[in-house]
């Protein structure tokens, strides 16, 4: 079996994931006030997608393919 490129963003959230379930499970949420919960996590996938876009339209423009501009 062939190894592959370790994907950074998958592991990341990979981890986001469990350190939240881990305190989800062992009640380590007294002190946290997650109001501002729903608008953090909106901002970051905002940021996470305007990266994977940017990520996208550079790796098309090093194969050649024509770029959509407006």
């Amino acid at each position: 079996m062939a190894r592959h490129q370790v994907d950074l963003l998958s592991f990341g959230f990979g981890l986001l994931i469990l350190a939240v379930g881990l305190l989800l499970l062992t009640g380590g949420l007294d002190g946290l006030h997650l109001e501002w919960a729903g608008p953090i996590v909106a901002i970051a996938l905002g940021v996470l997608i305007v990266l994977a876009a940017r990520a996208n339209r550079a790796r098309d423009a090093d194969a050649g393919a024509p770029s959509v501009d407006s």
